[in-house]
């Protein structure tokens, strides 16, 4: 029996496959350059149908990164409003705080002057009276100060923004325009006149 019916199945399978092959590629004129081509167009297949792949990709990642800048946009301009926002309410805070105070200053600083009016008033400095409504005026005018309120200075060059004056007299050319007396005395809230300084300035001699 020929050796080759000996063989196992799988090897005569094998065998049998690569014979077309074989035979294909002894024929004559073969060269291989038709299988090649035919690779070569497959490659090209598969090229072209990529391109609109990675094309269509190309056009996703731009139109995300276009979105992923937009929202990065507004998400700077949500926090520059919520900024510009909180600087607004403190400052409002701020001005409401300020009127306030304003307010409730202004309504106390008559009864301040009567204060004082009354030590003014009291003859005997070491009466009891004396010493209570001393007492009481110092308390009180140290709570307006913790408000905020300040004396306006007077021993210094008259400023029409924060003096009026009432009387002068005349002086040497040195002391031309200086407060000589303070006749009632003025308040301030920061930089806010609640009341001018009423006073007495100085004037040059006429020649």
């Amino acid at each position: 029996m020929p050796a080759g019916k000996n063989a196992p199945k799988a090897c005569r399978d094998a065998h049998a496959e690569a014979a077309p092959e074989l035979e294909k590629n002894d024929a004559p004129g073969y060269d291989g350059a038709n299988d090649i081509n035919k690779e070569s167009a497959s490659g090209s297949e598969e090229a072209s149908c990529r391109g609109p792949e990675i094309d269509e990709l190309r056009q996703l990642l731009e139109e995300a990164r276009a979105e992923s800048e937009s929202y990065r946009d507004e998400a700077a301009r949500a926090k520059a409003d919520f900024y510009n926002y909180r600087t607004r309410i403190e400052r409002d805070r701020s001005r409401d705080r300020a009127l306030a105070a304003e307010g409730a200053v202004s309504a106390l600083i008559p009864v301040l002057d009567n204060l004082d009016r009354t030590l003014r008033a009291v003859t005997d400095k070491d009466s009891q009276l004396y010493k209570g409504v001393s007492m009481v005026q110092r308390q009180f005018f140290a709570a307006l100060q913790n408000l905020g309120l300040e004396v306006i200075a007077t021993d210094c060059q008259f400023d029409p923004s924060q003096h009026e004056a009432l009387m002068a007299d005349d002086v040497e050319e040195s002391d031309d325009g200086r407060i000589l007396e303070e006749l009632h005395r003025g308040y301030r809230l920061g930089d806010k006149v609640l009341r001018a300084a009423q006073v007495k300035v100085g004037r040059k001699k006429p020649e």
